[in-house]
């Protein structure tokens, strides 16, 4: 599949995808708002799961540890926290299963209003065409997401064990204020480390769902054009993401709920990126009814 490199503009395309759906945006409000509400809904009934199941590992391993050493009650601590995320790794792949077909209604419906059409609220499940390269994406994201989270805690954990050897206190009962500030500058370098990396995986599989949705490609095709693409166009990918974040950091000081007005201006403005790097798709969104015939030039006429 063809594709242009450094084609993104991130204020360009703020303002293409702000153009495309600027008539019909209270329509793509209640998409946004009830696709919110889905994924709101499972992924807090998964993590209620997710959460029973690792309080009561946790209480037993609390409950058998309590007169053990200090090594044996951080392990009875961490064990739960691994288990959790074990968990999460099956239940992320529902929740960005769901997210993605969502997505994908969203996309099939801006693709709509860009190609000419109306956008209609029923367009949102329309991405349930899509279950199965959904659900293959969202196994993948969740076990990358996973390895990440891994990782991390285990980075982590070096750390907390590095403290618990060095002593957070000094030989005359004062706190190692040097251990502390070094501890804290590991936690922020990890974190830092962490996000650089969510930001380049964001990147790369930016175009994932418009290429399903638009394109009606596999799992595996979508993900490789779009890291290809991801790729070519790393610079202003990172850019208006960076924009993006902010946008939904500002509808958050909002009183939380400006993310809901800002949520379709960032699906029609990831569409518009998606449209400048691969071009319009060729295919009919809505349909036009054939001419009449001209009875006039049939016999007997």
């Amino acid at each position: 599949m063809q594709y242009q490199s450094g084609a993104v503009s991130p204020v360009g395309s703020i303002s293409d995808g702000w153009n495309i759906i600027k008539d019909s945006y209270w329509i793509f409000f209640g998409m946004t708002l009830v696709a919110f509400v889905i994924i709101l809904a499972v992924s807090g009934v998964l993590g209620l799961i997710n959460n029973g199941i690792t309080m009561v590992i946790a209480g037993a391993l609390g409950a058998t540890t309590k007169a053990s050493s200090d090594a044996a009650q951080l392990s009875a601590a961490l064990v739960p926290q691994i288990i959790s995320l074990v968990i999460s790794l099956f239940t992320n792949i529902i929740v960005l299963a769901v997210t993605g077909i969502l997505a994908c209604g969203i996309y099939k419906a801006i693709a709509k209003k860009a190609a000419g059409g109306a956008a209609d609220f029923g367009d949102l499940f329309s991405g349930f065409e899509h279950f199965q390269p959904c659900l293959i994406v969202g196994a993948i994201m969740s076990i990358i997401q996973f390895v990440i989270g891994m990782v991390t805690l285990f980075l982590g954990i070096a750390f907390g064990i590095s403290a618990l050897s060095a002593g957070l206190m000094t030989s005359d009962g004062q706190l190692n204020t040097a251990l502390i500030s070094g501890m804290i500058a590991g936690i922020l370098a990890i974190a830092g480390i962490s996000l650089v990396i969510q930001l380049i995986v964001s990147a790369l599989t930016f175009f994932i769902y418009p290429l399903i949705a638009d394109r009606k490609v596999s799992a595996m095709e979508s993900m490789t054009t779009s890291i290809k693409a991801g790729f070519s166009n790393i610079v202003g990918i990172v850019l208006l993401l960076i924009l993006l974040g902010l946008m939904l950091l500002g509808g958050a000081f909002a009183c939380v709920i400006g993310i809901f007005f800002v949520a379709p201006v960032i699906y029609a403005t990831v569409f518009s990126a998606y449209r400048s790097v691969f071009g319009a798709a060729q295919q009919n969104y809505y349909q036009t009814p054939p001419p009449p015939p001209n009875f006039g030039n049939q016999p007997g006429y």
